[in-house]
């Protein structure tokens, strides 16, 4: 069987960069592990992205050795998302001077509006994964926020009605892409992604002293803080709890460009409501701390009034703690209800706050629902996502 030369294209931000910061989150993790099961496959990959600065290597590799260029397009320094249309074509040029691949493997719209003229020019195969949908974020996006603009969501139509396949990580996102988007549906395919257990696992000692509640509980919201990840709810849960029973919130990421002024407006709130004292922000944290994190952590929290699919839920489960999350359409498939967390929804604070009382009340509960999380999170594998998405990749080029 020939060998698959691929090239999986993340322009808009560094599948190297730290989770939480700027714009990296789900998706970087996404890439990264996606790019080392295909290796392990045996595939040829790369990781293709913008270069954010002149001084640092225009090669380097992930922890498990894939490679990653750094393309020359626009300044070179992080730009937010929102200006880079105009970068598009320049490194969509960058990209049309390498070595042809046998498939070009966009993530975000961004990525593929650059990847996809080159592979129609090259004759390669090309996969489009939008890791969010504008249509189903303007559906949900918080009540104050922004709509996605237009110009997205014709881009992401076009992305999807041309390209020889478009992988969802859910049903639900799988039926958005058809219903918004016009997509043949058997071009869009839905393949769940994975978690890296050998990194996120339970704490072995306090499993073996009846669970979490053998330490000071602890709230957890781990990600990149802006107001679609709803963190305001999680303080004013915090705030709902009685003093006598309310545990600390630790809130771990940096703001994404543009969100600064949200970060400011949660310290406030914390202030005014006399929860300030509870909150820790621990900004961004490698994957070994945020690992560490929800070992420890009590619950985490996903207020987020859109989600494509958490992926720290996954990772969360399989570290053995529960979450507490809205039933976004995303969240709804990622958290399985009264097995890995529990589903709200409600955006009430006192809903949530009984929901999370109710769990530290009842140790038994919460160490089953521990358990259980564990398990569920333990079968969903990277390997089992990479398997899948080759089999798409040689499919659709025919080998």
């Amino acid at each position: 069987m020939n060998v698959l030369r691929v090239a999986l294209v993340s322009l808009h931000t560094s599948p190297l960069a730290v989770p939480g910061t700027g714009d990296a989150g789900g998706l970087n993790v996404y890439v990264v592990a996606l790019a080392e099961a295909l290796t392990d496959l045996g595939a040829e990959v790369e990781l293709l992205t913008r270069r954010t600065d002149d001084e640092a290597p225009a090669v380097s590799q992930t922890p498990g050795g894939v490679t990653v260029r750094f393309l020359p397009a626009g300044p070179p320094h992080p730009v937010p998302k929102e200006e880079l249309p105009p970068i598009v074509g320049r490194f969509q040029s960058e990209l049309s001077e390498l070595p042809r691949y046998d498939v070009l493997h966009s993530h975000y719209w961004l990525s593929g509006l650059a990847a996809l003229p080159v592979a129609t020019m090259q004759h390669a195969v090309h996969i489009q994964s939008l890791h969010t949908v504008g249509a189903l974020k303007n559906v949900e996006r918080a009540p104050d926020a922004l709509a996605e603009p237009e110009a997205r969501l014709n881009a992401e139509r076009l992305l999807v009605t041309r390209s020889a396949a478009t992988i969802a990580s859910t049903e639900v996102e799988r039926a958005a892409i058809v219903r918004e988007y016009a997509a043949r549906p058997d071009r869009v395919h839905v393949i769940a992604p994975g978690v890296d257990t050998a990194l996120f696992h339970p704490d072995a000692r306090r499993a073996a002293s009846a669970g979490k509640g053998t330490s000071e509980p602890f709230l957890l919201c781990l990600g990149r803080i802006q107001p679609l990840k709803g963190y305001d709810l999680a303080i004013r849960t915090l705030a709902a709890i009685a003093p006598a029973l309310r545990p600390r919130l630790v809130i771990a990421g940096t703001a994404t460009p543009g969100a600064e002024v949200y970060l400011e407006e949660l310290r406030v709130l914390s202030l005014q409501l006399g929860v300030a004292h509870c909150v820790d922000f621990v900004g961004a944290q490698t994957r070994e701390q945020a690992a560490e994190l929800l070992r420890r952590a009590t619950l985490l929290l996903l207020p987020s009034h859109s989600e494509t699919f958490g992926l720290v839920a996954l990772e969360a489960a399989a570290s053995g703690t529960p979450v507490v999350s809205t039933r976004t359409s995303g969240m709804a498939v990622s958290v399985s209800d009264g097995l890995s967390g529990v589903l709200l929804d409600s955006r009430d604070p006192v809903v949530w706050a009984s929901a999370v009382n109710r769990l530290l009340l009842n140790p038994a509960e919460l160490a089953r629902l521990s358990t259980t999380a564990a398990r569920y999170g333990a079968r969903h594998r990277w390997r089992s996502t990479a398997e899948a998405t080759l089999a798409l990749y040689r499919k659709a080029a025919s080998v």
